[in-house]
């Protein structure tokens, strides 16, 4: 359990800067007919909770303000001005208020005036769902009269924040329905400007435009996004903007899960969100605000406790401050999780020193392309390869390998690798792991070869850099640090093949076979460049008395070479997604000891039995080291429970001095003794239960 403390010197009433400091922000989304709610009794409610950041509806949809715009329907359920009632109930509690936007639809106020402001696919069809209309990007009500309802409030109520919903393109309903492209004028006439071609009308890569829409999609999108951020830096320039890619003041994303999706629950969700959002922002504060409710069907049945609690755990560990996220106000019928993260809220108050200024201190990075892996940008691109469709289990495989294998890491995103922060994003780590990162620009292999030539130790794995950053197929790879010497041969249907592994090749005992299946990609090795494992192809697997071993190849199952001052390894099958389908220890150990074997130790390791995730931060302006550990034990696919703690576990730092702190505990622990021939410090830690944050003091 969380250890009640007395709250510390959050931040008082400096609602100007919440954006700047590690926050704790509850969102209302508003009802209609909470505009009647009690609001300063809303803003003590969020206090007692442990919050200083009260999430408002402003406007878009409905305005929660008397507006004087026309088309700017009024909520019909107001007396007053819930907005102006809101704002000074918050900010007499010493909470900032962030002000809630969504331009992404209107009443039948705005379409019956301007059609043409709105979604429409190819048979003319209006995206309307409950009275309201799909608004298009490239229209009316997105380009500028969003900017007058943003003139407009904000030049009248004192809000610290602005966010906005749903910013983009919108093709299903609330209900699931695929609905189409947005085949209206606009955007007829926009992507024909700017590619010269005819607007693609289904999304399907046997359609030439089809990749251009992509990246038509992805530009308009982020050029509406910093044509609102510079607006309101005209009306308003003290308010803070979220956002996430793109222009913004921070980053704020969302974690929630869907009861449709497919299973496994992907139960690093928050971490990964967390991770990408501080590889993106370079510096700025980072929160994913956790969804209270199941799933938007149900948005009043609680997850439990024990999930917010390591959502939010992960959050923490990586970066991240905390963020919850409501459905109506404080008051609802399903509770479950409300002690569990009221408890966290007040503990992270008094925690908040040691949350501020942190920067991640892995030597581990695992690439995340947003043209490839969906979820942080297009992620479409993935599709067009042959092997798109392995796409996202290769990049979760990888990053569930080195979780589970307790191994501290980060993320760096294509993005920054590609622009002018390319170097610099890639200079603290020792290693870079490329997951069939099969969409690559020439500007991110650049600055990936650079770096290996450097020192650094890249491994990748499947067709990583076998097409242009749109998918189109390339010639040879893009990274020249390869250890090949041309684009590899996919040999298909690899089903019962297997690797023999030599004695000593890898630290999984006397097991000799590693399983092998989807695709093999036949490669021929550089000069120099040492090989491990070698593939069986296809065995017979039945009838019993033919299954034995009748041909075996030397082609083998990772390639390592030297590439300047540094080492790239290449796998030349999908052991990342194999892993992610199949959970096999021994398919981890092969990825992670290529890895491990190849740079100096972790900064930490820990002993002990249990599932656990360890993530390292520092804190330059205090010479502090924090360690974190989650506990997953409380999980079984898609069941969340408390967790049993952990006990006898054992923390190993290296380049620490003196007594740690653990804080979840309020305990100090005493080092058992000088640092091991490794270089680690040892310290025994206390049962953990849904987290343990550890402070250290760094040499």
């Amino acid at each position: 359990m969380l250890h009640d403390q007395e709250p510390g010197s959050a931040a008082g009433t400096d609602t100007k800067n919440w954006w700047k400091r590690p926050y704790r922000m509850v969102q209302t989304n508003l009802r209609q007919t909470d505009a009647l709610y009690d609001q300063k009794a809303l803003a003590r409610e969020v206090k007692a909770f442990g919050a200083d950041v009260l999430l408002y509806n402003i406007g878009g949809i409905y305005a929660f303000y008397p507006t004087r715009l026309e088309l700017h329907a009024i909520n019909p359920h107001m007396k007053g001005d819930a907005l102006g009632d809101a704002v000074e109930a918050a900010h007499s509690e010493g909470l900032a208020l962030v002000g809630r936007y969504d331009m992404s639809k209107a009443t039948r106020l705005g379409y019956e005036a301007h059609p043409d402001w709105f979604v429409h696919n190819a048979r003319g069809e209006a995206l309307e769902y409950n009275g309201t209309y799909q608004a298009c990007v490239n229209g009316g009500w997105y380009q500028d009269y969003s900017l007058q309802i943003i003139s407009e409030s904000l030049g009248k109520y004192d809000v610290d924040g602005v966010f906005f919903n749903m910013f983009g393109y919108t093709n299903f309903t609330y209900s699931g329905h695929y609905f189409g492209i947005c085949a209206c004028d606009n955007c007829r006439r926009r992507f024909h400007d700017m590619y010269g071609k005819p607007l693609p009308l289904k999304e399907d890569f046997s359609d030439p435009a089809y990749a251009d829409y992509l990246e038509f999609k992805d530009r308009t999108s982020l050029e509406l996004r910093s044509k609102v951020y510079k607006h309101i830096k005209r009306v308003a320039p003290k308010v803070a903007m979220t956002g996430h890619r793109g222009d913004s003041d921070l980053i704020r994303m969302e974690t929630q899960r869907a009861v449709d999706r497919p299973q496994p629950e992907w139960s690093y969700q928050a971490g990964e969100q967390a991770r990408w959002g501080r590889a993106y922002g370079r510096g700025k504060t980072v929160s994913s605000t956790s969804a209270n409710f199941i799933d938007f069907a149900w948005r009043f049945v609680s997850e439990t406790g024990p999930y917010q609690l390591v959502r939010a755990a992960q959050q923490l560990a990586s970066g991240a401050t905390l963020d919850f996220y409501l459905l109506g106000v404080m008051e609802q019928d399903d509770k479950s999780a409300f002690p569990a993260m009221s408890k966290l809220f007040h503990w992270h108050k008094a925690n908040e020193p040691h949350y501020a200024g942190l920067k991640p201190a892995s030597k581990i990075a695992l690439y995340h392309s947003h043209a490839v892996v969906p979820g942080h940008g297009a992620g479409g691109y993935a599709k067009r390869p042959a092997s798109g469709h392995l796409a996202e289990a290769s990049f979760r495989g990888a990053y569930r390998a080195l979780v589970e294998a307790r191994l501290p890491f980060d993320l760096v995103v294509d993005e920054v690798v590609a622009g002018r922060d390319g170097a610099a994003a890639l200079e603290q780590y020792d290693a870079l792991v490329l997951p069939n990162v099969t969409c690559m620009s020439d500007a991110e292999a650049e600055a990936i070869d650079a770096w290996v030539g450097a020192g650094g130790v890249l491994l990748a794995t499947g067709e990583t850099a076998l097409y242009d950053h749109k998918g189109a197929f390339r010639e040879k790879p893009a990274l020249k640090s390869l250890p090949i010497t041309d684009r590899p041969m996919a040999r298909h249907n690899m089903k019962g093949a297997y690797f023999r592994v030599a004695p000593g090749e890898l630290p999984i005992g006397d097991v000799k076979l590693l399983m092998l299946d989807h695709t093999y990609y036949v490669a021929e090795a550089g000069e120099g460049a040492e090989t491990v494992l070698k593939l069986l192809p296809p065995q017979r697997f039945g009838p019993p008395e033919l299954c034995f071993p009748d041909f075996e190849s030397d082609m083998p199952g990772a390639i390592i070479g030297a590439h300047g001052r540094g080492k790239a390894i290449y796998v030349p099958w999908h052991a990342d997604a194999l892993y992610y389908r199949d959970s096999l220890p021994h398919t981890r150990t092969f990825l992670t000891d290529l890895v491990a074997r190849h740079i100096a130790p972790a900064p930490v390791k820990v002993e002990g039995r249990g599932a656990l995730e360890v993530t390292v931060q520092v804190q330059p302006a205090t010479g502090k080291t924090l360690v974190h550990l989650i506990n997953y034990g409380g999980q079984r696919n898609n069941l969340y429970e408390e967790a049993p703690a952990l006990h006898g576990l054992r923390l190993g730092v290296r380049d620490v001095e003196g007594p740690a702190t653990a804080l979840v505990a309020a305990k100090d622990i005493q080092p058992e003794g000088p640092p091991d021939e490794h270089g680690y410090t040892w310290y025994a830690l206390p049962p953990v239960e849904a987290f343990e944050a550890v402070q250290l003091s760094s040499v």
